[in-house]
């Protein structure tokens, strides 16, 4: 497999290999998958915690107001 990366990336990568941590270019590759991967596929301990939350409280009939009203409390 061959990647392009617009020279900005391809300078982060050369100087990711430069500090010693990462043997080469395909490992950072390989770690910036990983890290991806976990993002989009790994629930966060917060979200896990939101979806116990809910589970265990009383029902509440969803309404035009109701995403307002979670918007509000997660800005507070």
């Amino acid at each position: 497999m061959t990647i392009a990366l617009p020279p900005a990336l391809s300078q982060l990568v050369e100087r990711l290999v430069h500090t010693g941590r990462y043997a080469d270019e395909g490992e950072v590759v390989r770690e910036a998958l990983r890290v991806l991967e976990h993002q989009e596929f790994d629930e966060s301990p917060a979200l896990e915690a939101a979806l116990l939350e809910g589970v265990h409280s009383p029902h509440r009939a969803y309404d035009a107001s109701t995403l307002d009203r979670i918007r509000q409390a997660a800005r507070a």
